[in-house]
């Protein structure tokens, strides 16, 4: 076994035991995900960025100016699954040229505008559109809508029993459904057919490490002293990015799967960090090719810094931008009619939350409790698909976090149990004419045996002739929609109301 078949295995094992993990953390009914799952996701490039995790941007940065763009073929869960795609109709690669790949010149253009597009919605607030092109997030919808349904029936057919949670369908999740469905559809059609040409067309972070591998110390490179011209490596190549007439390999769009390493008869294609004197990486225009090669060097240079130094700070700039747009935020009513929905806890003010979170949809996958659905209008319809608190359907768990300490993006920062106890993400307010204690008599007080925080309790006039009826100590409520989930009444007389 060879050097260049060592890697190529090393890669698929480590990009395989990722996917695992990741698909493992949204569709396991069990909650017995290992804790490097969650860590995995927390290692996203967008996410991070969202969350402003600059270690972790800067570490990928790095990573990616020495070895290339691996995060894409190891790291990335809808980069594993375009592969598991790619593979399918190539699994006897040696019936025909249909399923070969050819090399075709980068659609640079439209990556730019897809960034572009993808930066302006974050500082705008747009979150729909980084909804729809992140990858995790693509992949996170995919995985919770479709697979979890799926593996639960698997597992209820299996067991010849109907014991998992029933899935309450609404218009949202059909939407989500719908969303999840038509991506996978077309991410995988191209996939199916070309390879990796979502990663190399519209994906903000492939094109955003683009910026950085184009410069990377180790690259595939070609010797043409020893290249026969058999175009295995092109043929295999499911980047297209290795141009065998000019024996150019675009470094910006190689995700260094090392696919084209060990295809190779004669040795002539190497991942090394020395560049054979005739390869011109990116097919940059020289003028002189003698004289003029020292210029070229130092243009290539500035190139690089601006370029490092743009990416490095660019979620600061969002950041900046964000504070500099924010905005207030009308908080809750007394008035049922008023309530605003109510966000996870975690969430800073609701404006950031709706900001940084991408609908991964991993905070409602994992909810123990399922209190926590995707929304449609609630927040807006720009803003659909982002995780609501719905206490018609069930309540917050006092003593959980899993939600908070699991977000990639920290749209919800994470929470010890204490901090939990005092992070108050709604309050609740009562319609007395609709409890059936203070109008009918009826001896209730559901709520009030329910709240966890003692921020519920009944009281009586003697004067009003009518019976006890919730009164809320705002000081003590943290919105936790016990009260609203048990009240009998119907409409709800208690309701929880989100706050900023």
């Amino acid at each position: 076994m060879g050097k260049h078949t060592v890697l190529h295995l090393l890669r698929v094992i480590i990009e395989m035991a990722v996917f695992t993990l990741l698909t493992w953390l949204f569709v396991d009914y069990g909650m017995t995900v290992p804790s490097l799952a969650a860590k995995l996701a927390k290692v996203q490039l967008l996410p991070a960025a969202m969350a402003f995790a600059m270690t972790v941007f800067i570490i990928w940065l790095i990573v990616t100016l020495v070895f290339g763009r691996i995060y894409c073929s190891t790291v990335c869960p809808l980069g594993a699954f375009q592969d598991i795609m790619a593979r399918l109709p190539r699994l006897g690669r040696r019936v025909g040229s249909r399923w070969h790949y050819h090399y075709s010149p980068a659609l640079t253009g439209l990556r730019f505008v897809s960034l572009f597009i993808v930066v302006l919605s974050i500082v705008l607030g747009i979150s729909a559109v980084t909804m729809l092109l992140d990858p995790f997030s693509i992949y996170g919808r995919f995985a919770s809508d479709i697979l979890k349904p799926l593996w639960g029936y698997i597992l209820n057919v299996w067991n010849d029993m109907n014991s998992l949670p029933q899935v309450k369908i609404t218009v949202a999740s059909v939407l989500g459904l719908v969303i999840a469905t038509v991506t996978m559809l077309v991410v995988g059609a191209l996939a199916f057919k070309n390879g990796r040409t979502f990663c190399n067309t519209v994906c903000p972070v492939g094109t955003t490490l683009s910026f950085i591998s184009r410069y990377s110390v180790f690259r595939i490179d070609i010797d043409t002293d020893k290249c026969i011209q058999c175009r295995k490596c092109e043929h295999r190549c499911k980047a297209s990015c290795i141009d065998m007439e000019s024996h150019v390999v675009d470094t910006s769009r190689c995700v260094v799967c090392f696919d084209c390493l060990s295809d190779c008869p004669n040795d002539a294609i190497r991942y090394t960090f020395n560049r054979h004197q005739l390869s011109i990486p990116l097919m940059q225009r020289v003028k002189d090719p003698v004289a003029g090669s020292t210029a070229g060097m130092d243009i290539d240079r500035r190139r690089f810094i601006t370029v490092g130094a743009i990416a490095a700070a660019s979620p600061l700039i969002v950041k900046g931008a964000k504070v500099a747009g924010k905005v207030a935020v009308a908080t809750a009513s007394r008035l049922h009619r008023n309530l605003v929905p109510v966000a996870p806890p975690g969430a800073r003010t609701r404006r950031e939350f709706l900001d940084r979170c991408t609908g991964c949809g991993l905070c409602v996958d994992r909810c123990p409790q399922k209190v926590l659905k995707v929304s449609l209008d609630e927040y807006g319809l720009l803003r659909a698909l982002h995780p609501v608190m719905d206490y018609d359907a069930s309540w917050c768990v006092y003593d959980c976090t899993l939600c908070s300490n699991l977000c990639p993006t920290n749209a919800l920062s994470p929470l010890t149990i204490s901090e939990k106890h005092l992070s108050r993400v709604g309050l609740a307010c009562v319609d007395i004419d609709l409890c059936i204690s203070y109008s009918e008599g009826v001896s209730c007080g559901a709520c009030s045996r329910r709240c966890p925080t003692g921020a519920i309790s009944m009281v009586s006039s003697v004067t009003s002739g009518h019976g006890p009826h919730p009164s809320i100590d705002a000081s003590k409520c943290v919105g936790c929609g016990s009260c609203q989930y048990v009240c009998p009444a119907r409409p709800k007389a208690i309701k929880v109301g989100g706050i900023d």
